[in-house]
């Protein structure tokens, strides 16, 4: 595109520069799925839902969790850093500590580690996923930030993730993607593609591991893509940091406003996608989120949502289970199924609830 053509789409709001949003409709339309959910257990900054063989491990900042079907909790081990993304499989717990790198818990490769320099590239470990029983999947969301800095990478408008292939007998790691505008999800398909969230663009990508190429095949998203779970029918869940927002869409496009506010507000009230809101009466508001009678509208512009849609096999959205403006159940990163139930871990709202026998089909 030349320079004129890009000032006129600048002028115009236009193409690049245009601030309108995907609107939440089709499968996507809002419901009240997740703010109706029956409460499995409370859980502060709960995150990084996994099924193992003796119960579901959950995350909250640096201790590991495991639940038993009574919603039962025991701390497994406490590690020196934020747990950023876990993965389980045949026996196998991997986990990502951030800043640290990602160990393995059990299984066939139990003490491996790939921390120190080996692991200089996994300082943002975002997700992970088995490819099989030698090896490790990894998103990396930036290469120069932390995993809890996810809201300054987007601010700053960042494309350092990257995507690697971590060989678990020799620890050696081979770059499958790089460039990425944070990649927060990634899930296998049983071929020799994997399916890859990209939050800052919207959009998920499909990625071949033997040429290393891209292709879109769930894009325009209105909200922030997260983590992708495997799904009962071949399908998938994926998950969301926060709906797009207007307001959001036009600071990223104004430089100089964008810079100031990242240099003079602190991080808590910039207006920016947050897992939580309404916490305090500094936060930045529109028009529309001003309470009338005292109550919150629930089609509010709003910083903060619950959002987790089930896909088929190709990521075609089926349906969806939302947190509206006016609820409590937000930042829902991370999903996974239990039996014949869908369990989701809400950070913003540090709970985990229960959607009864979705995982089966048989709801309704």
């Amino acid at each position: 595109m030349s320079a004129v053509s890009q000032l006129f789409d600048r002028f115009l709001g236009r193409g690049e520069w245009a601030v309108t949003v995907p609107t939440l409709d089709g499968p996507l339309l809002p419901n009240q799925g997740l703010e109706e959910a029956e409460s499995f257990a409370g859980l502060t900054d709960a995150d990084n839902l996994a099924r193992t063989e003796k119960g579901m491990l959950a995350s909250s900042a640096n201790r590991l969790i495991r639940f038993d079907a009574d919603s039962k909790a025991e701390v497994l081990q406490e590690f020196p850093g934020e747990i950023t993304a876990l993965a389980h499989a045949r026996g196998m717990t991997a986990i990502a500590i951030d800043g640290k790198g990602v160990l393995i818990r059990g299984g066939l490769h139990d003490g491996r580690a790939a921390t120190g320099e080996e692991a200089h590239s996994l300082s943002c470990v975002t997700a992970l996923t088995f490819l099989d029983s030698n090896t490790l999947l990894v998103a990396n969301g930036s290469a120069s930030l932390p995993a809890s800095a996810w809201r300054r990478d987007l601010m700053q408008k960042n494309a350092s993730g990257s995507v690697w292939r971590l060989d678990l007998k020799s620890g050696r790691l081979e770059l499958i993607r790089d460039g990425l505008a944070w990649p927060a999800g990634i899930a296998t398909t049983g071929s020799n593609r994997v399916y890859v969230s990209e939050a800052w663009r919207h959009r998920v990508q499909a990625v071949d591991l033997a040429t290393k190429t891209t292709a879109p095949v769930l894009d325009h998203l209105p909200a922030y893509p997260a983590r992708i779970a495997p799904a009962f029918n071949a399908g998938y869940w994926l998950t969301f940091y926060s709906v797009r927002n207007q307001l959001v869409e036009f600071i990223l496009r104004e430089e100089a406003y964008r810079k100031r506010m990242l240099a003079e507000i602190p991080e808590a009230y910039w207006m920016a996608p947050s897992l939580s809101s309404w916490r305090d009466y500094r936060e930045p508001m529109q028009g529309s989120q001003l309470k009338q009678m005292n109550v919150l509208k629930p089609y509010a512009v709003t910083r903060s949502y619950g959002l987790v849609v089930h896909c088929d096999q190709n990521m075609k959205p089926l349906s969806s289970f939302h947190s509206r403006a006016d609820g409590a159940v937000h930042g829902t990163i991370s999903a996974c199924e239990v039996g014949d139930d869908l369990l989701v871990a809400s950070r913003g709202g540090s709970r985990i609830v229960r959607l009864h026998k979705v995982a089966s089909g048989k709801r309704g």
